[in-house]
């Protein structure tokens, strides 16, 4: 009698293998896009740790200066950005010659910074007016940021971008919400014009100073103070547009109350549930007896032909 091969090892067979490595595919093809998500997620979380010290800078501020806010690149002048608040410096070959290097805003120069970190910033790494390494300010860079939009930046510079996000190009992910007081008045009227009832650039001071005193009486919690490039620059045209994170018209904003919100934001108009891009106060101002469609179209950008359909957020009177 032969005795069985008791030692033999089994193999298997081809088709066996097959469907191992399907359902091993098949697996990686369901859990793949949770794992990005989850990923997705963790930045979310960073970006709106980023706004609430942002926000807790901002009231520190606010509470030193009388409610000014540091919207001018020089007090009194008339160069206006949205990053010079805080941040690290920008592309130093580029804004350091343009408009005489008006916008050339170094991380020491930039007024919340000292309120974000609680000391004075590092300074940049200099080989005569050379950065030879830039100064970061990691509280202010956005772990998504990897486009630079910036409607308000180069777009209106007329210059193509070489930086690989906000951040990069200009020291800071998250923009002050500036459509507030230049959408307050119509076509080129913010430049000084003769119906301008702030009297130019010279008065953006006072401006800002007064747009943070109202919004702060009756809508801390739904002005977006600061805002993600993507949705500044949607805001600028008018168009929806897909956030940083991945998703289209969802965006992470920052609010005068403290608390930041990552999620649905409509830019083809000027306002959604739970957040508003203007001061609906404003609308009343400067004698009007009603609304005026015409005080909320853009202003800033152009050739910019505004949409007569766009929402205006007008308060109830």
């Amino acid at each position: 009698m032969r005795r069985a091969n008791l030692g033999r090892k089994h193999a298997f067979t081809l088709i066996e293998l097959l469907v191992v490595v399907a359902i091993i595919a098949l697996l990686i093809s369901i859990l793949l896009p949770s794992l990005r998500d989850a990923r997705e997620q963790a930045k979310v979380a960073k970006c709106l740790a980023n706004y609430r010290t942002l926000m807790q800078a901002t009231t520190s501020y606010l509470l030193e200066w009388k409610d000014g806010f540091p919207f001018q690149t020089t007090p009194g002048g008339g160069g206006i950005c949205t990053w010079m608040y805080g941040g690290a410096t920008g592309l130093d070959e580029y804004f350091r010659t343009y408009a005489g290097g008006i916008f050339h805003i170094p991380i020491q120069n930039r007024p919340l910074n000292r309120y974000i970190l609680g000391t004075e910033p590092e300074l940049d790494i200099m080989n005569g007016s050379v950065i030879v390494k830039r100064a970061e300010m990691q509280f202010l860079a956005c772990p998504s940021d990897n486009k630079a939009y910036n409607g308000q930046v180069f777009s209106t510079f007329n210059v193509e971008p070489v930086a690989p996000g906000s951040y990069v190009g200009v020291g800071t992910s998250y923009h002050y919400n500036l459509h507030a007081i230049v959408g307050n008045s119509s076509q080129f009227q913010w430049r000084g014009g003769p119906s301008d009832p702030w009297g130019g650039p010279g008065k953006w001071d006072e401006r800002g100073r007064e747009l943070m005193r109202s919004v702060l009486r009756r809508h801390a919690s739904t002005f977006v103070m600061f805002l993600e490039d993507p949705m500044d620059y949607g805001l600028n045209w008018m168009l929806p547009v897909t956030g940083w994170h991945g998703k289209f018209n969802r965006h992470s904003t920052g609010y005068l109350d403290g608390h930041a919100v990552y999620g649905p934001v409509d830019t083809r108009g000027w306002c959604g549930v739970g957040w508003t891009a203007i001061n609906p106060d404003w609308v009343w101002n400067f004698g009007q007896t009603k609304p005026s469609i015409a005080n909320y179209l853009p202003s800033i950008l152009p050739g910019m032909t505004p949409a007569a359909s766009r929402r205006t957020c007008n308060p109830p009177r």
